[in-house]
């Protein structure tokens, strides 16, 4: 009896370790899908606190260094001017990684308000990630170009 109990919590330990690493719950032990969800997120909430410039650091340097103007142009990411938007919540909704493991698309949604307005909207952005050098970067030309669409 006492060999079964220890059997059946050594297999639940070892299954619940497995779920956590997983979700990336675990130190060391997380997987792109989890990093991309973590980054995604980030990213939107760089917009939603109005730090376009930590929102731009996402990108390649390279990418950074030959356009100057990306925190500008986040500013209009959701096409609502910035000043009159207020990002209320953030919603990663799929991480989908290409055979090769180098590039991946993000689907989030978020609940906008827009200032002055009684309107409340649900965007959903599309972010499209590439890896370079073992780390994920937003891919410029197809984030800036779509940004977040309304529904």
């Amino acid at each position: 009896m006492k060999k079964l109990l220890l059997i059946v919590f050594v297999l639940g330990a070892g299954i619940g370790t497995a779920y956590l690493a997983s979700q990336g719950l675990i130190p060391g032990m997380e997987n792109d899908k989890s990093i991309l969800k973590k980054k995604s997120h980030r990213f939107l909430e760089c917009l939603k606190f109005k730090e376009f410039q930590e929102a731009a650091a996402f990108h390649t340097p390279e990418e950074l260094k030959a356009h100057p103007d990306i925190p500008k142009q986040l500013e209009s990411f959701f096409k609502i001017p910035h000043e009159n938007l207020d990002i209320q919540d953030i919603s990663v909704d799929f991480v989908e990684l290409d055979s090769t493991g180098r590039r991946a698309k993000v689907k989030t949604t978020s609940v906008t308000r827009i200032l002055n307005k009684n309107d409340t909207q649900r965007p959903e952005a599309m972010l499209y990630w590439k890896k370079v050098n073992g780390l994920w970067y937003l891919d410029l030309r197809t984030t800036l170009e779509r940004g977040a669409g309304v529904l």
